[in-house]
C-alpha cells in the first residue's frame, strides 16, 4: 500500500543479517556465551572476530572500556587494572566479555575491525602505540564449573586459584604443581604473573554463579579461602604491569534469582576491594540500544537514509488538529522538534519507541535491555520486512504499536518487564489474545473495531488501526510510568497510528478509531483514570475490574432480553395524556392473525396506542410490514381490519435507527444487573460503583427510549382517507407523552385543545351532512369521521352543542317539537330519538302549558339507549308540537307561522319498496344504521302522525342467536303476520 507521495521504504534500504531470517526473529544466540566463544564447545558465529565486530556497535561506553583495558595491557602507561561489571542479565557484560577475548587473542583482526579501529585509536591516545602480541587470556567461566570438581577444561583443579593457576600457565603441570603448592597468596600470584612475561587479561564471568555454589553446606567451609584468593588476586593484578582484571558479579537486586546471606556477604567483600582497587563499568547505556539493534539486525548499508525527506512529510501530515490535539500534547522532545535528530538515532524505529524502551522499560530491574530488546525487534523487523516484500502495508517507521503480539508477545511477556510475576505474565497473555489480537490474527476486541470501521467507511489509510492503537496500550500498561502514572493519554495512542503525509491518516478517522476503541464496545480490559489538571489516562487492566465484570455480562446477554427490557420501560414511561386511555399491543408470540394482535384496540374513544418496538418499526428503509399493519389497524390498505373507530385512534411507533440504539443500551443495563448479582458483598465499593453505573446506563436508557418513540400516525380525510405519518425530530418531544403528541394533532388541526372546539367550526362540519343528526350520530361523528377532530372529552361537544342550540340551531325530538335545555349538562347526547337542525320558525305562537311531559305513552323521554336523561326531563313539549325552554335554554323562542293549507285537488299515492338481502349487522356501524332505518319507519307510521298511508309490505329476515329475537313473534302475529322460524347453518 504505497502512494506517489512515500519516501523509500526502510524495508527495501536496510537488510535483515541472514541469521535474523534464519532464525524466524529469534537471532539464534542472542545472549553471547564467553565459554562458547574460548573454549568453542559449540559452533557460534561471534567465535569469529571479524563476525563479533560485524555486528558489534562501537558505543562510547564501550570503545572508552576497551580502549582502558588495552592500554592496560599493551602499554607502559598508567591504567587501571581492575575493571567490574555489575549491570543486569542483558546489559551486554558477555558481549564486552568475548570482545575483550577476542582483542586479546586475536589482536590483528580485532584492530582491523571498525570496533577495533576506534578502540585502538583511543588507548593509543598519548602512548603512541599498542602492543598486545603473545598475550595471555585466563578465561575463568564461573558458570560453567563447580566448587570441589574438575572438569575437563581445568585439569585437576578444583578451585579458584588452581583453576586461575591451570589456564595462566597454559597447562604446563610443573608449573602448575610449583605455584599451587606455594599457596593462594599475593605473592604467588604477583610471581606467577611476572614470570608470564607477556600481558595477561584475566576474565572472571558469572562469579556470582560460583559463589552461590560454593556457599552449599557442602563447600561453604571452603569460602575463606576463596575469598583470600580473589582478595591476593586483585593486589597482584594492580602490582603487575600490563595485567587487567575483569570481573562480571552482578548485584543481587539486578539478578533475578536473589542471593543467599552468605553469597550476599562474599559479594559485598569482593566488591568493596574491586571500587577500592578499579572501576565499575557499564559497557552500554540505554540511548545506545537504538544503534545496537539496528546493528544486530541489519546489515551494514551505504545507502543514504531518508531521514530528511520523512522528516518533511512527517510535518506536512501534522496538520493543525494532529499537531495541537496529539504532538503538541505528548510533551518534550516528543513532538515534532528535533523530530529529525530523533529518527536519525532510532531509525527504522520510531523515536516514540525507542524513548519507551530507553526511558521506561530499562528502569524495570528484571528486563535484559540489550538482550530483551534485540529478541522482540528481530521478531518485529522480520514481521514488517516480510509484509513489505509480499506487496503489503508496513509502517513508515516501527512504532510503539506496531510490535506485531501475533509473532513476538511471548518476546515481550518474556523480556524481564514482568519478572517473577507469572500472575502478571498470564493475565496480559489473556488480555492481548482477548482484547487485543488473537495469535492467528482473526479474533480479538481491537480485530472486531477494526472490522466494523471497514464496515463504516472510516479510513485511516492502513489496515489495521484499532489493533495498532491496542497493540500500543498494550505496550505502555504493562509496566507502571514515571511519577506512578498507568496507561497512555489518548494523545500517545492516537500517535501510534500517525503516519507521514501521502499515507493518508486523516485526525478526524484517527479519532474514531479511538473512540471506538475505548468506547463500550471496544477494550473489555480498559480503566480510565483521571488525575487532577491532566489529562485521562487509558490502561489495560489484568485484575477482574468492574469494566472486565462488565464485558463478560455484555457478552452473554440475550438479543430478546434487550428488547423485553426495552418495551418494559416504554411502558413504564409512556402517559395517554388528554386522550381518554393509553392501549399497548405487544409483539405477538407466534403467527396469529393481525385480528387477534390487535383485539381490544377499537373503541369509542380517544386512544394513543403504543406498539411493541420488537416487531413494529418505522424508518430507516425496514418498515413496510409495520406500514401494512398499522393501515390495517386504521381500516385502510390491501387487508383492513374492521373497525368502528380509527378516527379517534392514534399509534406511537418506535424509530428504527434508535431503537437499535436503545437496544444496545439496554444491554448495558442488563449487564451491569449481571455484574450486580456476581459481586459480593466484600466488594463494597465495587457493588456501589455498580449500582451508580446501573442507574447511570438505566437513565440513559429512558432517555433513548423516548427518543425513540419519535413517530406517531392517525387517519386524515384530504380528498382521500388516508393515513398521515408524522415524526418528533425534537429530542425534548416523544411519542410516548400523550400530552406532545395531542398538542401536535391540535398544531395540525385534527385535534382541539380542552375548550378549543368552536361551535362555528362544528357548524361548518354539520353543514357537509344531507341530513340533520341525532346527538348520538355527532359524538360519534367525532370517534368514526376523521373530518372531525378529535376532542379531550364528550363535555366538549356538549359544551359546543348547547353553544349551537342557543343561537341559529334547534335541538327536536321526533315530531320535530323544538326542545328546551337549561344547560350543557342536559344535552342527552347519546340520543337517537332528537335531532340537531339550524332553526326554523314556528307554526304557532308558544304558549306554556304547566306540569305537561313527554306524550309517547310511556310517560319517559327515550334517551339513545332507552334511559332517561337528565337533559330530556327539562324540556316541556306545549300543544301544537311546540315546546318551551324549561330553564331558559335560549330564552322565548318565536311561533312558527303556519304553512299554507294545500289546494284542492287527487291525491298522488307512491310506493317506496326497500330491497336488503342479507346485510351483515355484526358491526356496530351496521347495526346502528338497521336501527336508523326502523327507527324512521316507527317515526312514519306513529299513530300520532296523521300520515295518509295505505298499504304495507313487509318481507323482514332475522337471524340471530336463538333466545335473542325478543318479542318480534308475538308482535308480528298480532299484526296478523306469518311468521316462519327455522334452523340455520350460518
Amino acid at each position: 500500500m504505497t502512494t506517489n507521495n512515500s519516501a523509500q521504504h526502510w524495508a527495501d534500504i536496510l537488510e535483515l543479517r541472514p541469521e535474523v531470517r534464519a532464525s524466524d526473529g529469534s537471532v539464534g544466540e542472542l545472549q553471547m556465551s564467553l565459554h562458547k566463544a574460548v573454549y568453542q564447545t559449540v559452533d557460534v558465529l561471534y567465535r569469529k572476530v571479524e563476525y563479533y565486530g560485524d555486528i558489534t556497535e562501537p558505543t562510547p561506553n564501550l570503545v572508552g572500556f576497551f580502549a582502558r583495558v588495552a592500554r592496560r595491557l599493551g602499554t607502559t602507561a598508567d591504567a587501571p587494572a581492575l575493571f567490574h561489571l555489575d549491570q543486569g542479565m542483558g546489559g551486554g557484560k558477555s558481549h564486552a566479555l568475548v570482545g575483550l577475548f577476542h582483542m586479546a587473542n586475536s589482536p590483528e583482526g580485532f584492530f582491523a575491525t571498525d570496533l577495533g579501529q576506534q578502540v585502538y585509536a583511543e588507548a593509543a591516545r598519548g602512548t603512541g602505540e599498542v602492543d598486545l602480541t603473545d598475550a595471555v587470556t585466563v578465561t575463568l567461566t564461573a558458570d560453567y564449573f563447580s566448587p570441589g570438581a574438575t572438569n575437563e577444561v581445568f585439569g585437576p583443579a578444583t578451585n579458584l586459584f588452581e583453576r586461575f593457576i591451570w589456564a595462566l600457565v597454559g597447562g604446563n603441570m610443573d608449573r602448575y604443581q610449583r605455584y599451587v603448592a606455594a599457596g593462594p597468596n599475593k605473592g604467588t600470584l604477583q610471581q606467577a604473573l611476572s614470570e608470564t612475561n607477556r600481558p595477561v587479561l584475566i576474565l572472571l564471568d558469572e562469579l556470582m554463579d560460583y559463589v552461590m555454589a560454593l556457599a552449599d553446606a557442602a563447600h561453604i567451609a571452603t569460602m575463606p579461602s576463596e575469598k583470600a584468593f580473589l582478595n591476593a588476586l586483585m593486589d597482584a593484578c594492580d602490582d603487575v604491569p600490563r595485567v587487567a582484571f575483569v570481573v562480571v558479579m552482578i548485584r543481587s537486586e539486578l539478578d533475578e534469582r536473589g542471593y543467599s546471606p552468605a553469597a550476599v556477604d562474599f559479594r559485598d567483600y569482593v566488591a568493596a576491594r574491586l571500587v577500592r582497587n578499579g572501576q565499575t563499568v557499564a559497557v552500554t547505556e540505554a540511548q545506545d540500544f537504538s544503534a545496537i539493534i539496528r546493528r544486530r539486525l541489519f546489515e551494514l548499508s551505504d545507502a543514504e537514509l531518508p531521514l530528511r525527506d520523512l522528516t518533511r512529510r512527517v510535518t506536512a501530515a501534522a496538520d493543525d488538529a494532529w499537531k495541537h490535539q496529539v504532538l503538541d500534547k505528548l510533551g518534550a522532545n516528543r513532538g515534532l522538534p528535533g523530530f529529525e535528530e530523533r529518527v536519525t538515532a532510532s531509525y527504522p524505529f520510531h523515536p516514540e519507541l525507542m524513548r519507551l524502551v530507553r526511558e521506561e522499560w530499562s528502569q524495570v530491574s528484571g528486563f535484559q535491555r540489550v538482550r530483551s530488546t534485540v529478541a522482540i525487534f528481530a521478531r518485529t523487523a522480520l514481521h514488517w520486512v516480510t509484509e513489505h516484500k509480499a506487496g503489503r502495508w508496513a509502517p513508515p517507521l516501527i512504532g510503539v504499536g506496531d510490535i506485531p503480539l501475533t509473532v513476538a508477545l511471548e518476546q515481550l511477556l518474556s523480556s524481564g518487564l514482568l519478572l517473577g510475576n507469572d500472575r502478571a505474565i498470564q493475565g496480559y497473555r489473556a488480555v492481548a489474545n482477548t482484547d487485543v489480537t488473537s495469535t492467528d490474527g482473526q479474533s480479538g476486541r481491537a480485530v472486531n473495531v477494526d472490522a466494523v470501521l471497514r464496515r463504516d467507511g472510516v479510513t485511516v489509510g492502513q489496515p489495521a488501526p484499532a489493533v495498532r492503537m491496542a497493540t500500543a496500550l498494550l505496550c505502555y500498561s504493562i509496566v507502571s510510568r514515571g511519577q506512578g502514572r498507568r496507561g497512555a493519554t489518548k494523545a500517545e495512542l492516537m500517535l501510534a497510528i500517525f503516519e507521514p503525509a501521502g499515507a493518508l491518516a486523516p485526525y478526524p478517522a484517527a479519532e474514531e478509531v479511538f473512540n471506538k476503541l475505548t468506547g463500550d464496545e471496544g477494550l473489555g480490559a480498559l480503566e480510565v483514570t483521571t488525575p487532577t489538571n491532566a489529562p485521562a489516562r487509558y490502561h489495560l487492566s489484568i485484575k477482574q475490574t468492574l469494566r472486565m465484570y462488565f464485558t463478560a455480562a455484555a457478552a452473554v446477554v440475550p438479543p430478546e432480553a434487550r428488547g423485553e427490557l426495552v418495551w418494559e420501560q416504554a411502558q413504564k414511561l409512556a402517559s395517554k395524556g388528554v386522550f381518554d386511555n393509553l392501549v399497548t399491543v405487544d409483539m405477538p408470540t407466534g403467527e396469529e392473525p393481525l385480528e387477534t394482535t390487535f383485539d381490544g384496540v377499537d373503541s369509542n374513544e380517544t386512544r394513543l396506542v403504543l406498539l411493541d418496538p420488537r416487531r413494529w418499526t418505522l424508518l430507516n428503509g425496514k418498515d413496510s410490514a409495520s406500514r401494512e399493519d398499522i393501515t390495517a389497524l386504521l381500516g385502510l390498505g390491501d387487508h383492513p381490519l374492521r373497525v368502528d373507530n380509527a378516527a379517534s385512534c392514534v399509534i406511537a411507533c418506535v424509530n428504527t435507527q434508535r431503537r437499535d440504539m436503545a437496544f444496545k443500551r439496554a444491554a448495558e443495563v442488563l449487564a451491569w444487573r449481571e455484574v450486580i448479582k456476581q459481586l459480593s458483598a466484600d466488594t463494597e465499593d465495587d457493588l456501589k460503583e455498580a449500582n451508580a453505573k446501573h442507574d447511570e446506563a438505566l437513565k440513559k436508557l429512558r432517555r433513548d427510549i423516548e427518543r425513540a418513540y419519535q413517530h406517531y400516525a392517525y387517519l386524515v380525510r384530504a380528498g382521500e382517507l388516508h393515513v398521515e405519518y408524522k415524526r418528533f425530530d425534537e429530542d425534548s418531544r416523544t411519542a410516548l407523552n400523550g400530552g406532545h403528541v395531542w398538542t401536535a394533532l391540535v398544531d395540525a388541526g385534527r385535534a382541539t385543545q380542552p375548550a378549543g372546539l368552536g361551535a362555528g367550526y362544528l357548524a361548518a362540519l354539520l353543514g357537509e351532512f344531507d341530513r340533520a343528526l341525532t346527538p348520538r350520530e355527532i359524538v360519534q361523528a367525532f370517534y368514526k369521521n376523521p373530518a372531525f377532530p378529535l376532542v379531550p372529552s364528550t363535555d366538549e361537544i356538549r359544551r359546543v352543542l348547547y353553544e349551537l342550540i342557543t343561537g341559529d340551531w334547534e335541538l327536536v325530538d321526533t315530531d320535530g317539537n323544538r326542545l328546551a335545555v337549561a344547560g350543557p349538562a342536559q344535552i342527552s347526547i347519546n340520543s337517537i330519538n332528537q335531532t340537531l337542525r339550524r332553526r326554523q320558525p314556528d307554526l304557532v305562537p308558544p304558549a306554556p302549558t304547566p306540569g305537561s311531559g313527554d306524550q309517547h305513552g310511556d310517560g319517559h323521554q327515550p334517551g339513545g339507549d332507552g334511559q332517561p336523561t337528565g337533559g330530556d326531563d327539562d324540556q316541556l313539549p306545549l300543544p301544537g308540537g311546540s315546546q318551551l325552554p324549561g330553564g331558559g335554554g335560549g330564552g322565548q323562542q318565536p311561533g312558527r307561522t303556519p304553512p299554507a293549507p294545500p289546494a284542492p285537488g287527487p291525491t298522488v299515492y307512491k310506493r317506496y319498496r326497500m330491497q336488503l338481502s342479507n346485510k351483515s349487522i355484526t358491526g356496530a356501524d351496521a347495526r346502528e344504521q338497521a336501527w336508523q332505518l326502523l327507527q324512521e319507519l316507527r317515526k312514519v307510521i306513529d299513530p300520532a302522525n296523521p300520515a295518509d298511508h295505505q298499504l304495507l309490505t313487509l318481507d323482514l329476515t332475522l337471524v340471530t342467536a336463538d333466545g335473542q329475537q325478543g318479542a318480534i313473534e308475538a308482535k308480528a302475529q298480532a299484526f296478523g303476520a306469518q311468521v316462519i322460524v327455522e334452523d340455520d347453518d350460518f
